[in-house]
């Protein structure tokens, strides 16, 4: 009686969350159905990357917002508590940002992963991770990894429910989830030997994008820090293939 008042329960769960349907006397997956088995995440993430599409506003920012469910969700690992001294930073960050958040939010229904996610996109180092928010670089490399897949998950869910006005900003928040840097750098972490660093020193010496890059000269590209005359001429190779 137990097993069968769970799988009801269950069942139940799914039917309303329109994941399953009825077919004559039969329970068929429904289109949400089939595409969340597909992409292995659990039903309760699914449920919540629904209603987080559904509520984001168009033509806005939800970088927080996205982030914070990512790492409240029922699929994401590790889940690191907030320490009593984070709570401030933690207000701040969304008073900061309020107007990315999809719903309201406050520093307590937040965790510590999501503070040090939120940092490493904003181009903090594993040490300064370490040394602010207590995430050691191996709880890092997990945050990123599954913030990664949850991303695509919420890309495809958002395909799914036809909101294409959100599929190039969480395209976009992947890379910068993936490489730690913020948007700015997305065109120059694309050349081969560039990492978030060497990307940085481009961009602060004035390379913003590859039309800056194919017409300066390999001297100056080799002046900039980390960067010299090996890299510089590689880079030059790279932006003459680049389409125009």
């Amino acid at each position: 009686a137990t097993i069968r008042s769970k799988i009801e329960s269950a069942l139940d769960y799914l039917t309303l969350e329109e994941m399953v349907k009825s077919k004559g006397e039969r329970l068929i997956a429904s289109d949400f159905g089939k595409r969340i088995s597909l992409l292995y995440i659990d039903p309760l993430t699914a449920v919540e990357f629904k209603r987080a599409i559904i509520e984001a506003e168009k033509d806005k920012k939800h970088t927080l917002g996205f982030l914070h469910i990512l790492t409240d969700c029922a699929d994401f690992y590790p889940k690191l508590s907030l320490r009593s001294k984070d709570t401030d930073e933690m207000r701040m960050l969304i008073e900061e940002n309020e107007d990315e958040l999809l719903f309201d939010l406050d520093e307590y229904e937040c965790s510590r992963s999501l503070l040090a996610l939120h940092a490493w996109i904003q181009e903090s180092s594993d040490k300064n991770i370490l040394e602010n928010r207590g995430v050691e670089p191996g709880d890092m490399y997990r945050i990123v990894e599954t913030s990664d897949w949850l991303l695509y998950a919420l890309y495809e869910v958002s395909k799914l429910f036809e909101r294409e006005d959100l599929l190039q900003e969480i395209s976009t928040l992947r890379k910068m989830v993936k490489y730690g840097i913020k948007e700015e750098l997305i065109p120059l972490i694309m050349l081969e030997g560039v990492g978030r660093v060497r990307a940085r020193s481009l961009y602060n010496a004035g390379f913003k994008d590859m039309r800056s890059i194919e017409s300066a000269s390999e001297q100056k590209l080799a002046a900039v820090q980390k960067i010299g005359a090996a890299l510089a001429k590689k880079i030059k190779e790279q932006v003459k293939k680049v389409p125009r």
